[in-house]
């Protein structure tokens, strides 16, 4: 008889379904880091260099403010459907992209697309949970954080070779072969739910308010210092409508039967500091992505193809990292140490890359990469497993839409911030200063520190992470509530609690 997994499923069931969520998942993470080396020539084909910034914030957007909502959701209504309808929405606003006749369309593309990819990102780790036991899902979550560092990598190479052979439209057609298939795997492998006769409660006003609060945030966070000035009236408007909207969540959810977010689980050390350390853990991550190929080009006089090689290094650490620290994380029991770990080790990092200057190489720049790279692979897998083993099983969607909903902010933050802070070291912003390493090289040597500065909060506020352990007891509670196959053959419907 075949050996089945933790869920109930046959392990070459649960393989193959792994394999189609991580493919979906792959779809969302690899959009914006290939999309991104093809923007030169979509801007030049589509003549719409002043809106440049929009095809990328435009999907920022659309993809992170959805992250909770769907998350709740596929709480309340299973993960499947939510699976299947984010891969079909990215496929087809995918075809759409690839045949935008002007910017405008493909921003208004761009947001569908931003949509599907944030509901895929949100389900597949919402996904997680229902089909593994804690001690389980603690090995496999490397593989899905890891995703992220893969796309890094693969993304811009794959972006520049499609664009120079087939041009810029097929940056999207590549979706369609990488959707149909993985469609096809959750369709047919990912177990159906059973669903119990309860009818679920919808916060409707808080996902309202939620949707409507963080939407002028980012725009203001996306757009802040380039598009729209940060003294100007645009920008006070934006943050006061973000501001009054977002109190007017916060009294909705202290009211709601079913909150999108769970502002009292939210506040708790189980949840809320593995949330917090995900955030600060993608500042780091930003601070390092954007200003490294900054100081190569612009401090150590290397070429652009350089400066973008010299992240594989890092981006390679993350990924391994994340899987060793899966496997590592489910033979202790416990996050909490790998989490500060990771965080005080990409802490140190980024304090090496903030002593950097002229004179140094390119392999002490790689090696401080690496450090950062395995410290904030590591915190990562700490976090999202931190996060999903916060709340019962069937509330796991709600808690990795906040984990992942962090890592989006976070970052977005940390870039507007950070970028800010770049801009006014060197006095007349980041082009008048590529040509003059010294105010270049002590900017970023300021930058780095506060990234660091940054990371090494994250690693302080690890420490009062209230860990959660994967005993026995925690074992059978997810066999006695986990979907089996047999089950979801006799009933197709999906469960309210996920």
């Amino acid at each position: 008889m075949q050996a089945s997994a933790p869920s109930g499923l046959p392990r070459r069931t649960l393989v193959i379904a792994v394999a189609g969520l991580l493919l979906t998942l792959m779809l969302a993470a690899l959009d914006s880091t290939i999309v991104a080396t093809a923007m030169p020539s979509i801007a030049a084909d589509l003549h719409g260099f002043d809106r440049y910034s929009w095809v990328t914030v435009a999907y920022l957007l659309t993809s992170t403010i959805g992250v909770p909502v769907i998350g709740k959701l596929a709480d309340q209504y299973g993960r499947k459907p939510f699976l299947v309808l984010g891969a079909v929405v990215f496929v087809l606003a995918s075809l759409l992209c690839a045949a935008a006749a002007s910017l405008e369309q493909l921003i208004a593309f761009r947001l569908v697309q931003g949509l599907g990819g944030g509901t895929v990102t949100a389900a597949v780790f919402a996904a997680v949970p229902r089909m593994f036991s804690p001690t389980a899902r603690a090995r496999i979550i490397g593989l899905f954080t890891g995703t992220y560092g893969l796309a890094s990598i693969v993304g811009p190479l794959l972006g520049g070779l499609i664009t120079d052979t087939i041009g810029w439209r097929g940056v999207f057609w590549i979706n369609l072969p990488i959707g149909i298939v993985a469609l096809g795997l959750v369709l047919v492998v990912y177990p159906a739910e059973v669903r119990s006769g309860q009818r679920p409660v919808v916060d409707y006003l808080g996902a309202a308010a939620l949707v409507g609060g963080m939407t002028p945030l980012l725009l203001a966070l996306l757009l802040g210092g380039h598009d729209i000035p940060w003294g100007s009236s645009t920008m006070a408007a934006l943050l006061v409508t973000s501001a009054l909207i977002l109190a007017a969540f916060v009294w909705a959810e202290r009211r709601a039967a079913e909150p999108i977010v769970p502002l009292g689980v939210l506040a708790t050390r189980t949840l809320g500091v593995p949330v917090l350390g995900s955030a600060l853990m993608s500042a780091g991550l930003l601070s390092t992505l954007l200003f490294t190929p900054l100081f190569i080009q612009g401090v150590i006089g290397q070429s652009a193809s350089q400066a973008g090689a010299i992240l594989a290094p890092m981006t390679t650490a993350f990924v391994a990292a994340s899987v060793v620290v899966g496997q590592l994380i489910a033979r202790i029991g416990r996050s909490r140490p790998t989490g500060v770990a990771g965080m005080a080790l990409a802490a140190s990092g980024l304090w090496l890359m903030a002593g950097m200057g002229s004179e140094t190489g390119y392999p002490v720049v790689a090696r401080n990469l690496v450090i950062i790279g395995l410290g904030l692979g590591a915190a990562l897998a700490s976090f999202v497993v931190a996060a999903q083993n916060a709340l019962p099983i069937e509330q796991a969607g709600v808690a990795t839409a906040l984990n992942t909903f962090a890592r989006a902010f976070g970052g977005t933050l940390a870039s507007a911030a950070l970028g800010g802070l770049l801009s006014a070291g060197v006095g007349g912003g980041v082009q008048s200063a590529v040509a003059g390493a010294s105010p270049l090289a002590e900017a970023l040597h300021q930058t780095f520190l506060v990234g660091a500065a940054v990371v090494a909060l994250g690693a302080a506020t690890s420490l009062v992470l209230r860990d959660l352990p994967m005993t026995a007891r925690h074992e059978q509670r997810f066999a006695s509530v986990a979907p089996r196959a047999a089950q979801t053959q006799r009933s197709p419907r999906l469960p309210s609690g996920g």
